[in-house]
């Protein structure tokens, strides 16, 4: 987790410009599949196969909308939608959709529409300069969690979540919203600031590893097709020549409320929301209507591709087959979805099952999904790894061959339908307590494509209804006809051409492939694990720190606690936790308790292989995921009401029959090797381990094994490795927080975990050597082209109190902004900028920092200069009142929200202290009202003042 953490950059962007793969299908009901499973049961294994003329039936009516959302449009011409909604209460989420994209750029205007994206924050009428983000800053918007923004091929979207706690902020949502659809000043000085930081982004996205390999797949992707060449981002020399000229010819083209929609949810009465609907959208001047666009298909037949990046450490095979597109806003399309959606999960399961038996060559489980890579292109999509690549994609191919030869059977469907009726029921028993950004992006979707809004019981109703339709054959017609106007998009991804087949090795490959026999059924397990006899609790009782919290402690040394929560309707989460870790484990085994962990995670449990425990949990919504850490060791999960049974079994198999297979143990070495390339190709790994080894050395937190250790491991030490730290209990604390009754908990509790085996005692051993004196300072070499990065990181052991805990999130917040402000708008040097500050209780107490820039290279000294003076003034003389009241409204903001993960939180600390020195949520809100600016600026002292600090650089 810590290498995955620092090495994918803490770096987060203040604006995202490609849409991320999804899977668009809505997933169906347990309880509905009566009907047709009973129909099912008399159907005929269908005749051998002809290749029909088949064409999937076109039904236009569109589908009904959600009586429960208000939608329409003003005179000008903007549409909105508008829903209350009070789950959790007093907060609001609102949107400005800006049908607009890339696609719609010409040659000369690409990235013109990310760097107006840029800009409305830069300058409106109302809001000159920087003024708007102080604006919100000071009623306790946040940039990124609260506002944000991205522009994709298709879409433009800005969004402001704020705190409903006094009246005067949702007006100014509104109208910081209105004012950057129809005031932006685009004045030239600002525009030529902000170049700096658009360019910064573009080498932090395009110029990394990741950057290059996306931009790859973005160009092979939307080949033929008006989206090619239209990366969001655009190019140096468009983006190094716009004008401020250009930018505002753009804006009054495709910024007019005809192409526009507002979307607002949250607690407050729809009359009063659209009522500010109407004072800040109303005014705006009517403009053209964007013409209608046709929707774009990825251009028909196969074809293969290779992509190569010496800094690259994966290597693996990406199979794409583009899915015909259509409107996911009629009766037709929606059908279409539900197909599809079973057709993903036959194919998967056969996948899978293939992958079990033995049937393929490649390391790694097959996954096989469907996304949306933007409103025209779809595509069912797949990756596989292996030591050879060329048998690989023949072994992987031939499977989807013999599906599409053979043909779909009954059991693929039902077992298909029952994983879909699984995820609908869950849909369902949750949409009482969907959030407003849930609701937002749902209009959202509908605004830009058409996707379904209809309420969530008739939506789930009427997909249960389609699933007694279908049949293995018309299933069947629908994948042969798929495949057969798609073709395969092959990409061979590596670190040089001698790691990866060539387009004609990787053409011969899938060539290879043919269809085989129909495969077997897989077995079916009728039970994980028959309930052991329940263990009586030596003690049980309530506790105050939570409402109705209740405890049960058990012989073996088990404490079970449980906080009810209706948060989340129908969802219980749970995390259990023993001390100890991998500090209490061999110097550098650290990096192979993980590959330990990750082999038995892959394997089966007890008597029940892997594929059997698949078919077992592929209907059910339990999940429970082991882990080692650095001072203690457990089991995180979470399910549905009705799976929490299953929840605790997986956690009693887990530590009780736990097992490593062969090719699971194959997976995990795999895994490891692969970690090992990325820390010597990757410059994210390499700066994220000259980190660990700047501050703690190299033997106890060194978190990449080997070649030497990896190659000296088998199944039996790494299932000892294991089971030394998860085999037994001694101290454990199983925190769980949901909605489901305290008496189910404690029944469970008693079955499942009193009845663990009890372990030998002990604690967590402190390994973190001190703080290095002075200057660390160490450097990664990137190419040229890149971003840079700097990271510089601090620490103070001093005591944790919960004034400290509160001063350490102002302060980080505040630092945050001052960075943004600086080095991003004042500098316009660099794309991310911020600080995170924490505080740690284990295996010490300490709080530690790290503030981080992306930047031009070329203006690294003066950067790193900057960045240095401001931690020094912090240190020295603490926020300014207004850095200082910005912070604490921020945070009075998060404070006010509650899930689930806070309750765990709270339950895991009860363990170390007493009830009244439980830091909740809530004690966090009553500390923040004591908070004073010389609190803070005594933490930033004992961070940044006089002791060491590690200086982590990704320059060319």
């Amino acid at each position: 987790a810590d290498i995955d953490r620092l090495a994918a950059a803490r770096i987060t962007a203040g604006c995202d410009t490609r849409p991320a793969r999804y899977c668009p299908h809505e997933r169906v009901t347990r309880g509905q599949m009566a009907a047709f499973l009973a129909r099912a049961a008399g159907l005929v294994a269908p005749a051998p196969p002809v290749e029909p003329a088949y064409e999937p039936a076109v039904d236009d009516t569109p589908l009904p909308v959600d009586p429960a959302v208000a939608m329409g449009t003003l005179d000008n011409g903007l549409t909105y939608y508008i829903r209350h909604n009070d789950d959790p209460g007093k907060n609001l989420d609102v949107r400005l959709l800006v049908n607009v994209g890339s696609v719609d750029e010409s040659d000369r205007e690409a990235g013109i529409g990310h760097f107006i994206e840029h800009m409305l924050f830069n300058g409106t009428a109302e809001f000159p300069g920087n003024s708007l983000g102080e604006a919100l800053r000071e009623i306790g918007v946040e940039l990124g969690p609260d506002i944000n923004a991205h522009v994709g091929h298709d879409e433009t979207v800005y969004q402001i979540a704020v705190r409903l706690d006094e009246p005067h902020k949702a007006p100014l949502a509104f109208r910081a919203l209105s004012q950057m659809a129809g005031a932006a000043t685009f004045e030239p000085d600002a525009v030529d600031s902000e170049r700096g930081v658009v360019l910064d982004e573009m080498r932090f996205r395009r110029e990394s590893v990741n950057g290059f390999i996306s931009s790859e797949f973005d160009r092979i992707y939307t080949r033929g097709t008006p989206y090619a060449g239209r990366d969001p981002v655009g190019t140096l020399d468009t983006v190094g020549a716009m004008t401020a000229e250009d930018l505002r010819a753009f804006y009054e083209k495709w910024y007019v409320p005809a192409n526009m929609a507002v979307v607002a949810v949250g607690d407050m009465a729809v009359e009063d929301i659209q009522a500010l609907v109407e004072e800040h959208f109303g005014p705006l001047s009517t403009g053209d209507p964007r013409r209608p666009s046709s929707v774009a298909e990825a251009p028909a037949g196969s074809s293969s591709h290779v992509i190569t990046d010496p800094r690259q450490g994966l290597t693996f095979i990406s199979l794409d087959i583009p899915i015909a597109p259509h409107d996911p806003g009629t009766v037709g399309g929606d059908r279409l979805n539900t197909m599809e959606a079973l057709i993903q999960l036959m194919v998967h399961n056969r996948l899978d099952d293939a992958y079990h038996r033995g049937e393929l060559s490649q390391v790694d489980p097959p996954k096989f999904l469907s996304f949306s890579y933007n409103r025209g292109l779809r595509y069912y999509g797949t990756n596989w790894q292996g030591d050879d690549l060329d048998t690989a994609s023949t072994d992987y191919l031939s499977v989807l061959l013999t599906a599409q030869e053979h043909g779909f059977t009954l059991g693929d469907l039902q077992r298909a339908a029952r994983h879909l009726a699984t995820s609908l029921e869950f849909r369902l028993d949750q949409a009482g307590t969907t959030q407003d950004s849930q609701w937002a992006g749902r209009y959202q979707n509908h605004f830009f494509y058409g996707a379904d809004i209809d309420a969530v019981d008739r939506s789930v109703a009427r997909t249960s209804a389609l699933l007694a339709e279908f049949t293995p054959e018309e299933l069947t017609d629908h994948f042969r006809w798929q495949m057969r106007r798609g073709g395969l998009l092959a990409i061979a991804v590596g670190p040089d051409p001698s790691s990866v087949p060539t387009v004609a090795e990787l053409d011969a490959a899938l060539a290879a492939a043919s269809a085989g026999p129909p495969p077997p059924e897989a077995t079916v397990a009728e039970r994980l694990m028959d309930a052991p006899a329940p263990a009586d609790p030596v003690a049980e009782g309530a506790f105050d720190v939570l409402d109705d919290g209740y405890e049960w402690s058990f012989a073996n040394g088990a404490r079970v606690m449980f906080a009810p929560s209706d948060i989340a309707e129908g969802v219980v989460n749970l995390h259990a936790q023993s001390l100890g870790g991998w500090s209490r484990l061999e110097p550098g085994d650290r990096a192979l308790s993980a590959i330990a962990v990750s082999a038995v995670q892959g394997s089966g449990l007890g008597d029940l292989s892997r594929p059997e425990m698949n078919r077992f949990l592929e209907d059910r919504t339990a999940v429970v995921g082991p882990y080692i850490g650095e001072t203690g060791e457990g089991f995180v999960g979470s399910a549905g009401a009705e799976d929490v049974e299953t929840m605790f079994q997986l956690i009693h198999l887990l530590a009780t029959a736990p097992r490593i297979d062969d090719q699971s143990y194959r997976d995990a070495l795999h895994t490891a090797e692969t970690r090992l390339a990325q820390a010597e190709r990757d410059p994210r790994w390499q700066a994220a381990v000259a980190y660990l080894e700047a501050r703690f050395g190299d033997a106890w937190h060194r978190v990449v094994a080997s070649r030497a250790e990896i190659d000296s491991l088998t199944p039996p030490r790494l299932l000892a490795m294991y089971r030394s730290r998860l085999g037994s209990v001694d101290d454990m604390v199983v925190a769980v927080a949901g909605d489901i009754d305290a008496a189910e908990i404690g029944r469970l509790a008693r079955h499942y975990i009193g009845t663990l085996p009890a372990g030998e005692s002990d604690t967590y051993t402190d390994r973190r050597p001190p703080m290095p004196a002075g200057l660390v300072q160490r450097q990664v070499t990137v190419g040229e082209g890149e971003s840079a990065v700097l990271e510089i990181h601090s620490e103070a052991a001093m005591e944790v109190t919960p004034l400290r805990t509160v001063a350490a999130d102002v302060l980080g917040v505040a630092l945050s902004e001052r960075l943004f402000l600086v080095i991003r708008e004042e500098l316009g040097a660099s794309y991310v900028a911020g600080a995170n500050v924490d505080s740690n209780r284990v295996p010490s107490e300490f709080f530690n920092s790290v503030v981080y820039a992306t930047l031009d290279p070329s203006r690294y000294d003066e950067i790193r200069a900057t960045m240095l003076g401001i931690l020094a003034d912090v240190a020295d003389d603490g926020l300014t009142p207004r850095e200082f009241a910005q912070a604490v409204a921020i945070m009075t903001t998060d404070y006010a929200r509650s899930r689930n993960s806070d309750l765990i939180n709270v339950l895991l600390s009860r363990r170390g202290a007493d009830d009244e020195d439980v830091v909740t949520k809530q004690r966090l809100s009553v500390e923040l009202l004591r908070l004073t600016p010389g609190d803070v600026q005594a933490l930033a002292a004992a961070l940044y003042g006089e002791g060491g600090r590690i200086e982590i650089a990704r320059r060319p």
